[in-house]
């Protein structure tokens, strides 16, 4: 990990969280070995590229994508109806973390496909082309929180709870699930995670575990455990607050600060192997010592109405 890469994610965080300024990576370096000299002036009317909004979120060709879009769709749909069909307590269904996540999932894959329609129909205007919209904003929040969401549930699956049987259902829940999200978010919308949305995923986290911290300890019960042969009605085994707090403990503890941010570091630095679609900036401007600034127009505004026009960053 460069430290140039610590200092871009640093940015992010200071940065408006749905924040469409981007620098694509081959042209950072390839601004970083050329010498442009550039007046005062020229810095202070410089823009950074942005992000395309219609091209990211509604790509063309559009019917090919917005097909490919409904089938994706249908098919994550279909996997929560037929889960919720097999499972023996239906009401019991939301308890478990697997299926939050899919409910984060199908309500991705759901907005982004009303947010690709909406944009065809709706292209923005001169005057918001160049902002995140409340419907590019929900569905860029979802995709930030069940892409890792999704990723650390496969990971507790397999190495806490996996039973040696192979379902279609699981495997789906379980693996597959991250695939789509994955060809939904990278390829066919191209979507970048920004480091200030992990805050979004983590506390997606943190409602989960507080939930199944008051369920252990609410008395409101586990129908998979009514047998009187179990001495805790934890909803996962690995997590038993009342009989083993400490190792409870500790895996959230695991999850929360160290499973978490690296995931979604990877998940971040994942959605930078993709070409962005941008709209063009102004031109880089590139100091002798080989240091790389772009200076924010007023023009173009931030990413906000309610932004203060964007100062010169750094870019790495």
């Amino acid at each position: 990990m460069t430290p140039g890469c610590f200092q871009r994610s640093r940015r992010e965080f200071s940065s408006p969280m749905f924040d469409l300024t981007e620098l694509p990576k081959s042209q950072a370096n390839n601004a970083n070995n050329k010498e442009v000299a550039l007046t005062r002036e020229e810095l202070a009317t410089t823009t950074p590229p942005r992000l395309d909004v219609v091209k990211t979120f509604s790509p063309s060709p559009r019917i090919a994508y917005i097909s490919a879009k409904v089938f994706l769709t249908a098919w994550v749909v279909a996997m929560m109806a037929k889960s919720i069909q097999n499972s023996s307590f239906p009401s019991f269904w939301l308890a478990y973390l697997t299926h939050w996540g899919w409910v984060a999932t199908v309500a991705y894959f759901l907005s982004s496909l009303m947010t690709a329609l909406y944009l065809a129909k709706n292209p923005p205007d001169a005057s918001s082309v160049d902002k995140a919209g409340l419907i590019v904003k929900i569905t860029w929040a979802l995709f930030a929180i069940s892409l890792p969401g999704e990723i650390i549930i496969c990971i507790l699956f397999w190495a806490l709870e996996f039973d040696g049987t192979v379902r279609y259902v699981s495997m789906m829940l379980h693996g597959v699930g991250v695939l789509l999200l994955a060809i939904d978010g990278f390829v066919l919308n191209r979507i970048p995670l920004r480091m200030k949305q992990f805050l979004l995923y983590e506390l997606f986290a943190t409602l989960y575990l507080t939930w199944n911290i008051i369920h252990a300890f609410s008395g409101i019960g586990n129908p998979y455990k009514d047998n009187g042969e179990q001495d805790d009605d934890a909803i996962y085994a690995s997590m038993k607050w009342k009989e083993n707090t400490a190792s409870a403990v500790i895996l959230g503890v695991l999850v929360l600060f160290v499973a978490n941010p690296i995931i979604f570091w990877f998940c971040r630095g994942v959605s930078r192997l993709f070409p962005m679609r941008l709209k063009e900036g102004g031109p880089m401007v590139v100091e002798s010592g080989g240091d790389v600034e772009m200076a924010g127009g007023q023009e173009n505004g931030g990413a906000f109405d309610d932004e203060e026009p964007m100062k010169p960053v750094e870019v790495y």
